[in-house]
């Protein structure tokens, strides 16, 4: 593969990544409020977990636990995601230079 075909390569590859990266950061966003909401709720409030299609009543604790665990998981795949953005964008920094001087 030349530097040209291996450039184009490596920037579709951190298209997808970032467009990955934007899907994951909605889902961290939005898990993160979730977690402030619950946490806000009183001990004896009821609160549900959706299952499929059926709602679950649960304890509070098990909510948190359930939704800081899916957070981390999150968090972990945006820092992936991150450093191979960071990685690729290195790679075509290095490409262009050297397609330029070609």
């Amino acid at each position: 593969m030349d530097n040209e075909e291996e450039y184009e390569t490596v920037r579709q590859q951190m298209q997808a990544s970032l467009s990955q990266k934007q899907a994951v950061q909605l889902q961290f966003n939005e898990i993160k409020r979730t977690i402030e909401e619950v946490e806000k709720s009183g001990e004896n409030d009821d609160l549900y977990e959706l299952v499929g299609q059926v709602l679950i009543k649960k304890k509070k604790s098990e909510i948190l636990e359930g939704l800081k665990d899916k957070k981390d998981i999150l968090e972990f795949r945006l820092n992936s995601l991150n450093k191979s953005i960071e990685s690729d964008t290195k790679r075509l920094q290095e490409l262009q230079k050297t397609i330029e001087k070609t």
